[in-house]
């Protein structure tokens, strides 16, 4: 078992998994766009962005590849979290704006 902490709560996963694995358990919704069941994930549309570690050396990953690492700290909502995701919905909503998926994900973020 692998402990971190996301958005202040510690929690224990299974070695293998991935931050989003990890967020979902605890409850705490992250957007998806490109991750689907029983695929592999490949994090080709960063909706799923995270931010991890702190300070200076925060950055953002996807969390649907991203592995749990012990004693990581992760935030799924933080300022610079949500302004990524709504750029990136705002790009897709460009690319995309007759898609009643992109709209519903942009209209929920």
């Amino acid at each position: 078992m692998i402990k971190l902490t996301i958005n202040g709560l510690e929690v224990s996963v299974e070695d293998g998994s991935t931050l989003l694995e990890a967020a979902r358990f605890l409850g705490f919704p992250i957007p998806t766009l490109c991750h689907m069941d029983g695929l592999s994930p490949y994090g080709a549309c960063r909706l799923c962005v995270v931010e991890i570690g702190e300070g200076p050396k925060a950055k953002l990953v996807s969390s649907c590849t991203y592995p749990a690492q012990e004693g990581l700290k992760v935030r799924t909502a933080s300022a610079r979290v949500l302004r990524a995701r709504k750029m990136v919905l705002e790009l897709l909503l460009a690319s995309c704006p007759q898609s009643k998926t992109i709209q519903d994900l942009a209209s929920a973020h």
